[in-house]
């Protein structure tokens, strides 16, 4: 053993210290003497011998490695001096002096493999339930969950004498875009419809969590492959429910309405009766092919399907994994492929094309061409054209898939033109996350379709529910995370642990030699660090990816009891259906996950897609769609070394996650899971006639959840059905009672308002009173200020004020209603024969419209 040198007073910098912070970075051209690639750091007690450096060394010492050669007669370092090591972030080799790593290990698998495991199972769940029903709160499950993953990955996090944080500027942005969407969410909270509000705040609260912690807790790349693998197998899965649906689920619905069209109606839970326009658009969505597996759109699924097929696509040619494991993937892709053809989502198909584009690019820029030749681009081609075959010659798809582009690109020119207006008028907090639909009537267009959710694009939703600091804060969030794009160049040949020594320059490789010989780990700084830490593969002692993997399946089950209290419970089938499809496709795809490559630009391939989808179906609040976007995103900046906080600013965020938890229970959670659970038990009263029960239930889910409409809503019904049958004066007071307490939740909704114009309207019927007509204008003078383009709102109000007596008035209204009736191309918006007849014989004769107009 090497006798101990005596130890002089500690010195702040050795001459071998300056040699490699000094000499050596001059070698690169541009590093500065501070930019010091070696991490050293001032002991207080003298190291052990073995760890000491040679004779004429001083307290500062570096960090040795396990050399592992053999012969030598240094021993492997413990247990507790490798975890002490991993805490203070040194490099310690775990392969030996073959195989040095030259930058900071993952954090060994402990916590942070359940919590990936966490957090693939919620990444899997959300889209197995309705994502569309965001805004009736069935998310908010899944945003505690969120949250209470946070706490569990901070109290981890207080553990340690220096916290860990992945920060930079793309994260910085994000959470700038989610803090601005809370405050336009506060501001509708007073002056919108409060319930939609804050729930869809919550979404993005919800959301902007699921970016962080998957920033924090994916590290490997082997753990970023098992994540993506899961999510595509998913794909898959869903991508095999909707086929079973196109064969089997929607044939039998359709066969089903064509018996009863009445009792199909009430088993869907649509509260219409045959024959009413609401009737007559969801027949025309019956008589439809499209698949929608566990979604309400078709162009969710479409949205959700497209990034994962190009993901698959860039397993198969890009993943490294040799010709015998590309078919595997390209088996998956299959499906997935075939399923999103059935969609005939429009600019789903275009964002694919433009994906197998940048597949193409980036398969030349790798040089991935020359290997592969002509197999590439055939290969995708025979995918794409037999699932093109097989839907044509099922009548999946027809010529209207390609005739009615324009059409429906002319729809959503309409809706951009009626957002822009929007926007115009309330630019910097716009009209409040969830309240788009209801405040897009007063905007609409009288030749336009429908009244949308959101404008099919995802820039103007933002900008119009948020207003224009936080579509600024997107705008920021994309730059700066394609900005990147400058390092994502190196060929997938560069990824692993010895790309680092094949891409540094001479005077780094020969420290990195002599560090070699030596057995010390040397992390690198600046950019150099960067490339590498991004390109690591760990060993897998410090690898999380088969959390990963069980994580998928929990997420599977995870789904049933959040379906089940969904405002839209899917049932069993998906799960059915869709597990053992996902299950072959991760055992496809395993060998990819082990051994494969994943190039750092092909994540920003699957947020290009996404994008380009976006933009002509929006859907941003979708978090079944956008959580893709988001893993994307992280899984994209991966490469970033972490960054050392304090441990107070731990228990900062630990104390900031508390109190969303406790903020989340008791302002969305608990109260409008509550009122949900006391409505439908109401409902099923009312289906069995008993009242008087519904009417208590209702009022307490009217306690419970004091922002809903909907408790008060359903009570209005049930006592003005109670009035109809006992004539009591009391029910009928109550009735007017919930009426004014329901609208008033949702002041801004024209459809709130025309029901309570019906309501009126059929009092008025019963008992002939002035009153009720003059209510039922009211109503509907107030449907009509918020849907000024609707010829059936005003022909309702045209009726309500000739029954009141006002018959100026009804000419008007009368008059404009006929007009609106001309310019609507859409059939379920046009009047129905009988009112328009009413309309007719009520104006005086020079004011008819000829008989010979379609009007």
């Amino acid at each position: 053993m090497r006798p101990a040198c005596p130890q002089p007073a500690p010195q702040p910098v050795q001459i071998g210290q300056l040699f490699i912070c000094g000499v050596l970075p001059n070698l690169r051209g541009n590093r500065s003497q501070g930019d010091c690639p070696l991490r050293i750091e001032q002991r207080k007690q003298p190291a052990p011998p073995r760890e000491r450096l040679p004779c004429g060394g001083n307290a500062l010492a570096l960090h040795w490695g396990e050399r592992g050669e053999e012969g030598s007669a240094k021993k492997p370092m413990t247990r507790r001096k490798r975890k002490a090591a991993g805490r203070t972030g040194t490099g310690i080799s775990s392969r030996g002096a073959a195989s040095v790593l030259p930058f900071p290990p993952a954090p060994r698998s402990g916590a942070r493999a359940w919590l990936l495991a966490g957090l693939v199972a919620l990444l899997v769940a959300r889209p197995l339930f309705p994502t569309e029903s965001a805004v009736f709160g069935d998310g908010l499950p899944v945003v505690m969950l969120w949250i209470a993953l946070a706490v569990c990955w901070l109290l981890g996090a207080i553990g340690r004498r220096q916290w860990e944080v992945r920060f930079g500027w793309v994260d910085a942005a994000v959470g700038a875009l989610v803090l601005w969407h809370t405050v336009a969410g506060v501001a509708a909270f007073f002056r919108g419809s409060a319930r939609p509000a804050v729930n869809i705040t919550w979404e993005w609260i919800g959301m902007g969590l699921c970016f962080l912690l998957a920033r924090q807790i994916i590290v490997t790349r082997r753990e970023a492959r098992a994540v993506l693998a899961v999510m595509a197998a998913l794909a898959v899965g869903l991508s095999g429910y909707g086929l079973y649906q196109y064969a089997f689920e929607m044939p039998a619905m359709r066969a089903a309405y064509a018996a009863d069209p009445a009792q199909a109606l009430r088993d869907a839970g649509l509260g219409f009766e045959p024959g009413t326009p609401q009737a007559m658009l969801f027949e025309d969505r019956l008589q439809g092919t499209e698949p929608i597996a566990t979604f309400a759109l078709t162009n969710s699924l479409a949205g959700y399907l497209a990034p994962w097929l190009i993901m698959l696509f860039g397993a198969a040619f890009l993943g490294g994994t040799g010709r015998r494991q590309m078919l595997p993937a390209l088996f998956c892709a299959g499906p997935v492929a075939a399923c999103l053809v059935l969609t005939k989502g429009r600019s789903a198909y275009a964002a694919s094309l433009l994906g197998l584009a940048l597949l193409g690019c980036l398969a030349w820029r790798h040089r991935q061409a020359k290997r592969f030749s002509w197999k590439l681009p055939l290969a995708a081609a025979a995918v794409v054209a037999v699932a093109l075959g097989l839907a044509l010659a099922s009548g999946g798809i027809d010529r209207k898939v390609a005739t009615g582009a324009a059409r429906s690109l002319g729809y959503r020119m309409q809706y951009w033109q009626s957002t822009v207006r929007m926007i115009a008028d309330r630019p910097l907090l716009g009209f409040g996350p969830g309240n788009y639909q209801f405040e897009y009537t007063r905007y609409k267009l009288p030749e336009a379709s429908e009244e949308v959710a959101d404008p099919h694009n995802f820039l103007l939703e933002i900008w119009a529910t948020a207003g224009t600091p936080a579509a600024v804060a997107l705008l920021l969030v994309l730059g700066a995370f394609f900005r990147r794009g400058r390092t994502w160049h190196a060929p997938p040949e560069a990824e692993g642990e010895g790309a680092a020594h094949r891409t540094l320059p001479v005077g780094w490789t020969f420290l990195s030699v002599f560090a070699r010989r030596e057995g010390i780990a040397i992390p690198h700084s600046g950019k150099a660090t960067s490339a590498a830490y991004q390109d690591r593969e760990q060993p897998a002692s410090a690898d999380a990816a088969p959390f990963a993997l069980a994580g998928g399946g929990a997420g599977f089950l995870l789904a049933v009891p959040l379906g089940l209290v969904s405002w839209a419970p899917p049932g069993l089938m998906p799960i059915v259906v869709g597990l053992p499809c996902a299950a072959v496709a991760v055992a496809l795809l395993f060998p990819w996950v082990r051994d494969g490559r994943l190039p750092p630009a092909l994540p920003a391939v699957g947020v290009a897609v996404l994008l380009v989808h976006l933009l002509a179906a929006g859907a941003l609040a979708f978090p079944g769609v956008t959580g893709t976007l988001w893993l994307l995103f992280a899984v994209g900046l991966m490469g970033d070394p972490p960054k050392q906080a304090p441990r107070a600013a731990a228990f900062g965020a630990l104390a900031i996650a508390m109190g969303l938890a406790v903020a989340c229970h008791q302002t969305a959670y608990e109260p409008v899971l509550r009122a949900r659970h006391a409505v439908d038990a109401a409902r099923h009263a009312v289906a069995n006639g008993r009242l008087g029960q519904a009417e208590r239930r209702l009022r307490e889910a009217a306690e419970a959840d004091p922002l809903a409409a909907e408790p008060w809503r359903h009570l209005a019904a049930v006592m003005l059905q109670t009035w109809e049958q006992t004539g009591s004066r009391q029910a009928l007071e109550a009735f007017r009672e919930a009426d004014a307490e329901a609208v008033q939740r949702e002041a801004n909704s024209a459809a709130g308002w025309f029901v309570s114009g019906d309501w009126h309207m059929r009092a008025y019927q019963k008992r002939e009173a002035a009153e009720d007509a003059e209510r039922a204008a009211a109503s509907y003078a107030q449907a009509v200020a918020r849907y000024p383009t609707s010829g059936r709102y005003r022909a309702r109000l045209a009726l309500a004020h000739r029954a009141a007596g006002n018959v100026q008035a009804f000419e008007r209204e009368a008059a404009e209603a006929l007009r609106l009736d001309r310019l609507t191309p859409h059939a379920d918006k046009k009047l129905s024969d009988d009112l328009r007849d009413q309309l007719r014989q009520g104006l005086p004769r020079s004011a008819r419209p000829s008989a010979n107009r379609p009007g």
